[in-house]
């Protein structure tokens, strides 16, 4: 039995949850499947499911070998079909980390074309605002937004992020409207602490040159929608992407400020680890972001 069919085998119990399963999808006998798993977990010296009356799991040796090896499954699968047919459609599974806020708000329809276009693939989607460690947590691809700064990851962009400054009617009322940057110095700041251009906000002045704002800091959260959630609820000023702050503007629970300034933004980024082969699939996902946000760009 050669290594292949041992590790295909084993993806095809993990999908398939059990080993009956998996025999009758790969139409051979359930002996034959459990032989399989056998040999491979004596050749790699290592337990990689467990078989109980409960049913089958997965150990966390398994798990990581089953990340690795659905990856490799998946990328033969795609070689062949590269040279059998190019028309094809495409398959496997893609894993992408992307930011909450903007998954939820903006990404979801596009990620939802995307895969209705292509019935065949699979999106392993994580949403998290933390900062994702690609390369040794398995992404094959991750959206992040705000200024790009690790020169390490290979990133493409995808568009530029605008920002808007904001607060609720009841803060303005209570402490003033800011007219210029420079009176933010005297005001409560709402902002993001993972995006470092959010602590302090830079404006470019109509007659040249820029302005660091500094207010001071009255929360600083891991998440854009409990910025401006806070910001709603009239505990300061937020500089948010607008993509964020329309519906509440357009509510009136929020009002846009320093209209006459631009707030530096940052951009939106499609970024895959280096020395990494960057899949048909991952290319054609990307590319295919691009190409609805050059149409439709965040607002």
């Amino acid at each position: 039995m050669s290594r292949l069919d041992e590790i295909s085998t084993f993806v095809a119990v993990v999908n398939a949850g059990s080993i009956t399963r998996a025999a009758e999808k790969l139409g051979i006998v359930k002996s034959a499947v459990s032989r399989r798993m056998n040999d491979l977990e004596d050749r790699l010296k290592a337990r990689l499911l467990v078989r109980s009356t409960a049913g089958l799991s997965v150990t966390e040796a398994g798990k990581a070998f089953y990340e690795r090896a659905a990856r490799i499954m998946a990328d033969l699968d795609e070689a062949e079909l590269t040279v059998t047919d190019a028309s094809a459609d495409l398959f496997g599974t893609i894993r992408m980390s992307a930011p909450v806020s903007f998954t939820n708000l903006v990404l979801m329809p596009h990620i939802s074309q995307f895969l209705r276009l292509h019935p065949g693939l699979t999106l392993d989607l994580s949403l998290s605002d933390r900062f994702v460690d690609i390369v040794n947590e398995g992404y094959d691809i991750a959206i992040r937004a705000g200024t790009l700064s690790d020169s390490r990851l290979v990133a493409r962009k995808l568009t530029d992020m605008g920002r808007v400054t904001c607060a609720s009617p009841d803060y303005l009322a209570q402490r003033g409207t800011p007219i210029t940057p420079q009176d933010l110095e005297s005001h409560d700041g709402l902002v993001s602490s993972n995006a470092p251009e959010s602590v302090y906000w830079n404006y470019a002045l109509p007659g040249g040159g820029s302005y660091l704002a500094r207010p001071a800091v009255r929360l600083k959260v891991n998440n854009g929608e409990a910025v401006i959630t806070a910001a709603a609820a009239g505990l300061g000023i937020a500089a948010v992407p607008a993509f964020i702050s329309r519906e509440l503007i357009e509510r009136g629970a929020l009002v846009p400020l320093l209209t006459g300034y631009t707030l530096a933004s940052g951009s939106l980024y499609a970024i895959y680890p280096p020395g990494r082969h960057l899949s048909h699939r991952v290319r054609v996902l990307i590319d295919f972001l691009v190409a609805q946000f050059a149409l439709a760009p965040p607002p």
